[in-house]
């Protein structure tokens, strides 16, 4: 059965290279906290946390990579934020000479930087516990609103979708 949200994901994944599952993974978080907003079955963000995190910072780190692959040409591995970042951020910031850039390339590394706090290795909020048992996402704080949430992604997307004019690949 095609319902709109099967045809959106077909024409994401239809998409050449990663720019599709890049796409699927943000959206997917977004309709997420919507769902949890319209608050149909549930009421509380705090029960969809993990996967909408999960969902966000998979985004990021596919985003990042898909960056640098594309300005430099080589693939990183791992699932370090904070890494993929400084990287990326080395390579554009000649791009974001102006004031506005600038600040607009501050605010995205906030974004990123927080969730690296949050989720460094990329399993944070996937489990609940680390190998060794320790709880994770301890330093997460006990209220977030992932309405806002979802405001700072769609503007780190925008930063993203932008700099495709800027740079030249």
């Amino acid at each position: 059965m095609k319902t709109p949200h099967t045809v959106l994901l077909r024409e994401y994944l239809d998409q050449e290279g990663d720019e599709g599952n890049i796409i699927a993974f943000k959206e997917a978080g977004d309709e997420l906290v919507d769902f949890v907003a319209r608050g149909e079955k549930y009421r509380w963000f705090e029960v969809f946390l993990r996967p909408i995190g999960f969902l966000y910072r998979h985004y990021l780190e596919l985003e990042l990579k898909y960056w640098i692959k594309e300005i430099k040409g080589n693939q990183l591995k791992g699932h370090d934020l904070r890494c993929l970042w400084f990287k990326l951020k080395a390579l554009i910031e000649p791009y974001c000479e102006s004031q506005v850039g600038q600040e607009m390339l501050s605010e995205v590394e906030e974004v990123i930087l927080i969730f690296d706090e949050y989720d460094p290795t990329g399993e944070g909020f996937r489990y609940t516990r680390t190998m060794k048992g320790a709880e994770t996402l301890r330093n997460v704080p006990s209220r977030i609103d992932v309405k806002k949430v979802k405001i700072l992604i769609e503007r780190v997307s925008n930063f993203f979708t932008g700099l495709d004019s800027c740079v030249s690949i």
